[in-house]
């Protein structure tokens, strides 16, 4: 009796161990996919606000005066103006002295006793040529700071409008994470995790070409009293037009990064993975594998155009 008892309550004890047990791995596998889920968009959506922040809140949205942050009272734009008024303007100043005195020396061949009173009116002329290009020269450097927040103008509306870009939604941008299948999800962790290291890549990149373009930008503000000093002789002229065309370029070239930095997400939006249509698990796998190639594409095309920018900026400015 006590033997057909027990085998009773084991038999009830085993009844409901199987819907159970299926209960409890479907609760696993939701709570696992789950967790991938939430970690790859946690990852996509990190790497845009990386990105993003270079020109939301970064380099390319500062004023001329503080491109550059330092740790002390003196900074890059001290630096910079201090060289331009002590050393370079001094020169600049010089060189305007001598285009002047070639100028004068050219009227002076061209004048006879029968020239005299046009002459005095080239003089006069030249006087006043004299007195607009030592202005210029005097404020080069206020100038060049001008002609930056200009293009700083642009850089703030560009984020007034779109922000700092869209940011990534990984159900949206590939329907492998719209399905609870634990090998498509992980294939997109490890997707995300390469990411990871380009989108950091790109970073690192993007700063530096930030940080050379304001480095540029300050030296050839503190050099401007030169090529606007040889504007004033037609055989120098294209010394002082070549010089504002680049320093036009680097100012522009911030415009470019900043629509590289906004389109990155957007474009990232768009990718779409490849299924065969085999109706197996292999498709899931073939969707994240050619999704994940398609995005790291896009990451080392966003490297390229971020070297390429200033190159760009000169092509659009030597149109002018």
């Amino acid at each position: 009796m006590s033997a057909a008892t027990a085998f009773a309550l084991c038999a009830l004890l085993l009844v409901p161990a199987q819907p159970a047990y299926a209960d409890i791995a479907g609760d696993v596998n939701e709570w696992l996919c789950g967790l991938l889920r939430d970690c790859c968009n946690w990852m996509f959506k990190a790497q845009t606000g990386v990105l993003g922040s270079i020109g939301a809140n970064g380099i390319l949205s500062a004023d001329f005066a503080h491109m550059l942050t330092s740790s002390s009272d003196l900074t890059m734009h001290d630096v910079a103006r201090g060289v331009w008024q002590v050393a370079i303007l001094p020169i600049g100043c010089g060189v305007l002295g001598l285009v002047f005195t070639l100028k004068l020396i050219e009227i002076s061949q061209r004048m006879d006793g029968s020239q005299s009173l046009p002459g005095v009116k080239e003089v006069v002329f030249l006087l006043v040529f004299f007195a607009v290009f030592l202005f210029l020269i005097q404020n080069s450097f206020d100038l060049m700071a001008s002609i930056y927040e200009v293009c700083g103008l642009a850089i703030d509306r560009v984020e007034a409008l779109f922000g700092a870009g869209g940011a990534l939604d990984l159900p949206e941008v590939s329907v492998v994470t719209t399905d609870d299948d634990i090998p498509s999800l992980i294939a997109m962790l490890v997707v995300s995790l390469i990411s990871w290291v380009v989108v950091l890549a790109a970073y690192v990149i993007a700063l530096v070409v930030c940080w050379a373009r304001a480095l540029q930008l300050y030296i050839m503000a503190a050099f401007a009293p030169i090529p606007l000093a040889f504007l004033g002789m037609d055989a120098t002229r294209q010394i002082g037009l070549g010089y504002l065309k680049s320093f036009g370029a680097v100012c522009i070239a911030g415009v470019i990064i900043l629509v590289l930095l906004i389109s990155f997400p957007l474009v990232l939006g768009g990718l779409t993975g490849a299924n065969p249509g085999t109706g197996t698990p292999a498709d899931a796998v073939a969707n994240g594998l050619t999704y994940a190639l398609q995005y790291l594409a896009m990451c080392v095309l966003l490297i390229l155009a971020l070297v390429k920018s200033g190159s760009w900026a000169r092509d659009i400015v030597s149109g002018f």
